[in-house]
């Protein structure tokens, strides 16, 4: 990347303490990046936590999927809490680990976790068409630790080849109380000093106009002269049933984004 995003502000639907590698990368460039905290994740219950995960532990699973690094970092957090690291270890020996991309690959690396499998295409599309190239067999049995706000489009496709999901749910999003961030961040708005903004799930877009709406009721027709990007095609989606066509990242990674929000620009 040159410098094509000098004084341009970036900003992401993602909360300032999870985005170091975002902040890096506009600064890098000369950018001025925007944290902007769209979602509370609340985790489940501890003791019901240890009650699903002694459920799981009773069966034998092929394959333990991790779709996103929150869900790494929450089932975690929970299986140390409960004092279950050994038998978590037990369970992982005997099944291969997948992770949807590199952020999430990471996450289970720093937590001595073999991951074996990661798609070339980092989305639950992506998750799919790797599951197909495995050629599961029916009745392979796969867990997904993951958010209780997800789609069910993975396990409904799965469903359809007899193999086995079990979804754990162990967090659940909130949209987050507007702040002071958020207002600064509509005065930018009104000036026309926003140049991007990058959502990084349907999630996050939908927490995203709920607070605007609340710190800025008029901000729609403002954000139709700054560049709107998708980080995935569910969050593609999403933004389309609100009336607006966004940029959609090939690579769903935030370096991937990056360099497309580059790409634009040097082409103006």
């Amino acid at each position: 990347m040159g410098n094509t995003l000098a004084n341009k502000t970036i900003a992401i639907t993602r909360s300032e303490s999870n985005n170091t590698e975002f902040i890096r990368l506009v600064k890098q460039e000369g950018g001025i990046p925007i944290s902007l905290p769209t979602m509370k994740l609340i985790p489940i219950d501890s003791k019901q936590f240890l009650k699903t995960f002694s459920q799981i532990c009773s069966r034998h699973y092929h394959y333990y999927v991790f779709m996103s690094p929150s869900s790494v970092d929450l089932f975690f957090k929970l299986v140390k809490e409960n004092k279950l690291t050994r038998l978590l270890e037990e369970q992982l020996a005997k099944c291969d680990v997948i992770a949807i991309g590199p952020s999430t690959r990471k996450k289970l690396e720093l937590n001595n976790v073999l991951v074996k499998w990661q798609p070339n295409d980092y989305s639950t599309r992506g998750m799919l068409k790797l599951l197909k190239k495995l050629q599961l067999q029916p009745g392979t049995r796969i867990l997904i630790p993951r958010s209780g706000a997800s789609n069910s489009f993975l396990k409904e496709q799965l469903d359809t080849m007899s193999i086995i999901v079990d979804e754990f749910y162990i967090y659940y999003p909130q949209v987050e109380t507007s702040s002071q961030t958020w207002i600064e961040f509509s005065q930018q708005i009104k000036m026309n000093k926003v140049h991007v903004i990058i959502f990084t799930s349907p999630s996050a877009v939908s927490y995203f106009f709920s607070i605007m709406h609340e710190v800025f009721p008029d901000f729609l027709p403002y954000i139709k002269n700054i560049v709107l990007i998708s980080i995935g095609p569910n969050t593609t989606s999403e933004l389309r049933s609100k009336d607006i066509i966004p940029v959609e990242s090939e690579e769903h990674t935030i370096r991937g984004t990056v360099q497309l929000v580059d790409r634009i620009f040097s082409k103006k």
